[in-house]
């Protein structure tokens, strides 16, 4: 009986390790040319191969979920609040935005919001490698970097800074991977 305990108790160990590790796996994946599906209007979009009529999406561990506005994805932002998702280890109250324009879209640009905290995040992932023209981060203090994982050039960024025009051009159309703190 007891081997029969030892052998389950390995079993849900590699099981726990297995799932706590997906979401790395999971930008692994991705980066080695697999899909990146998202949830837009009840159906299914592949952000790495365009967005088609959606306009923000809010990436999070548990899904990535695209709306046709930024206020419809601001929206789902509160009612998640208001469910208490935030909190969580890992996950940031309020999102590093990034925008696909300069002054945070004037004229209509892509939004990514991102929550999760503690890895890197492959801009290409979402169709989005080199786009990004401003930011705002949110709770969460951040790293761009000009390569995928973390290489090249870094900058530092701290929680509740927005710039329109990426320092001043530098970093305009430069940011591949980030890294919420």
């Amino acid at each position: 009986m007891q081997k029969i305990l030892a052998k389950a108790g390995i079993t849900m160990g590699a099981l726990a390790l297995a799932v706590g590790s997906v979401t790395a796996m999971a930008s692994s994946a991705q980066a080695n040319g697999a899909s990146v599906v998202a949830s837009f209007e009840g159906k299914k979009i592949d952000l790495s191969k365009g967005w088609g009529a959606a306009q923000a999406c809010n990436v999070k561990r548990s899904g990535i979920t695209c709306f046709r506005t930024t206020a419809e994805s601001d929206k789902a932002a509160r009612q998640a609040a208001a469910a208490g998702t935030f909190g969580a280890q890992g996950y940031c109250s309020t999102p590093l935005r990034l925008y696909e324009h300069g002054n945070y879209n004037p004229n209509g640009g892509r939004v990514l919001s991102f929550y999760d905290s503690g890895y890197w995040q492959n801009l290409g992932d979402w169709g989005f490698n080199d786009q990004t023209s401003s930011y705002r981060t949110g709770s969460c203090a951040t790293t761009f970097a000009e390569h995928n994982w973390g290489g090249g050039a870094q900058a530092y960024v701290g929680a509740w800074v927005n710039d329109p025009a990426m320092g001043s051009g530098w970093w305009n159309d430069k940011v591949s991977s980030i890294w919420l703190h």
